[in-house]
């Protein structure tokens, strides 16, 4: 009788480690979303909604994500990072440390996005150095990629034209932005897609409101779909 029930003890406390380890390899295992995200995957290579030279920018995306860097907003005509500083000099140190990071080749892209970029990505233009530049909309100090000519983001891209391809953005909300001293704040209306790894934002301050002003990706996210490595 001692005997059985050492053996139902034994029996019960093993499987509970075995429980307790696969639970562990679970946990440690990558959400299959963030790795894998088709609508994500769709959005990148849509090029009615990138212009010609976007592709350098998602072969740089692991450099922005090495400097801390949660999102980026890319804008027809630059790339801005998400964290502010409250002057040009807290962030000259990251913009240098990324801009020598942009010297090296950019990392190798998804077979669709490499076929998509493939004209531009051909051109072999490396990217322009990273200056801690001021954003005017909340005069915060930036990371900002500029390369003159470049075109990241399709100049007359509208909400209309997302939603006629993607359908109803998933959540759609308003923030007002205010600068220092007495300018009128930017009113954004933000168009999400994908859990929140893309969003596509909308300003008053634009001359023409209905059109997209810029694309904000969460950096991990849209690095596991864009880079063949991840």
């Amino acid at each position: 009788m001692r005997k059985t029930v050492r053996g139902v003890i034994l029996v019960f406390f093993l499987g509970i480690a075995c429980m307790a380890h696969w639970e562990g390899r679970v946990s440690a295992m990558a959400d299959p979303q963030s790795a894998n995200s088709p609508q994500l995957l769709k959005f990148l290579t849509d090029q009615n909604i990138w212009g010609p030279d976007a592709g350098e920018v998602f072969a740089y995306l692991d450099r922005w994500k090495s400097e801390g860097e949660a999102t980026i907003e890319i804008f027809p005509d630059r790339v801005v990072g998400g964290n502010k500083f409250e002057t040009a000099a807290q962030g000259a140190e990251r913009a240098a440390r990324l801009s020598q990071a942009m010297k090296r080749p950019g990392a190798r892209l998804a077979p669709e996005l490499a076929a998509a970029f493939k004209a531009g990505l051909a051109k072999k233009t490396p990217p322009s150095g990273i200056e801690s530049a001021r954003f005017l909309e909340d005069d915060s100090y930036r990371l900002t990629l500029r390369r003159e000519g470049a075109e990241f983001l399709k100049k007359d891209l509208t909400m209309r034209a997302v939603t006629s391809a993607y359908g109803a953005p998933e959540k759609t909300s308003t923030e007002v932005v205010q600068a220092r001293g007495d300018r009128r704040p930017a009113v954004l209306t933000i168009s999400e897609y994908d859990g929140g790894k893309i969003k596509f934002v909308q300003s008053d301050l634009s001359p023409d409101p209905s059109l997209i002003d810029r694309v904000i990706l969460d950096v991990p996210a849209a690095a596991a779909v864009a880079l063949a490595s991840h």
